[in-house]
């Protein structure tokens, strides 16, 4: 018994991209790039660095809703503040 659908299962498994070997260029797949970051990423790099990097913001995004509630004149009880809420 199989726990995988049959058209998944009937899928051919990934083949990477051909690697030259010769030695005469290097190929760059497609998130590479062979320039350093141009000066403005490298100040924006900088600046989040020194500031810091928060690593889990805030769930309840509470300043964008004192914010937003301020902007709107309600209390910030009233804002919802979701990721891709399409469906609220």
């Amino acid at each position: 018994m199989s726990y995988v659908r049959p058209e998944i299962e009937a899928m051919a498994g990934y083949a990477p991209g051909e690697q030259p070997q010769g030695g005469e260029f290097i190929k760059l797949n497609t998130n590479e790039n062979p320039y350093p970051p141009s000066p403005a990423v490298l100040a924006a790099v900088e600046a989040t660095l020194h500031h810091g990097i928060e690593k889990y913001p805030d769930p309840m995004a509470g300043a964008f809703r004192r914010r937003a509630a301020e902007v709107l004149g309600v209390e910030p009880d009233w804002i919802m503040a979701a990721t891709a809420a399409t469906t609220c």
